[in-house]
């Protein structure tokens, strides 16, 4: 997914996979950046699902953005949850560990909410929905 704040082609692509091929890391999210099935899985299928959206072109950039920082965050607390799947369980490191697990467990909270969100508005394509869609933080 290109980043939609990111700066604007300067020439023409065949695909999307072209274009992201010669963008550099931050302005693109790919699905090869999730090394945890679960999250690739969950990154595509918002992603699919994104595609379908149509209507306002203003409320449907909102809703593109409010994607895109979902996806660079998903990619972001990739290390994150692979550092706590491998953690050892020790005394004293409970602590260390409820945080960052009480922050994923948030986001993955506000990512499910958006993705299901999402999947409605492909469902019923409204102009309620979209702005609903649009709206959620």
């Amino acid at each position: 997914m290109w980043n939609p704040a990111g700066t604007v082609p300067t020439r023409r692509f065949r695909s999307e996979e072209s274009l992201a091929r010669s963008a550099s890391e931050v302005e693109v999210v790919r699905a090869d950046d999730f090394t945890c099935p679960v999250q690739r899985r969950r990154a595509t299928a918002v992603r699919a699902d994104f595609l379908r959206v149509s209507g306002d072109p203003v409320q449907v950039a909102l809703v593109e953005q409010r994607l895109w920082t979902l996806l660079v965050a998903l990619r972001r607390a990739q290390p994150l949850r692979d550092a706590l799947a491998t953690a050892v369980p020790r005394a004293g490191r409970a602590a260390l560990v409820a945080e960052p697990s009480r922050e994923l467990a948030e986001f993955d909270r506000r990512f499910d909410q958006f993705a299901d969100a999402l999947r409605v508005l492909v469902a019923e394509p409204t102009p309620e929905q979209l702005r609903h869609t649009a709206a959620l933080d």
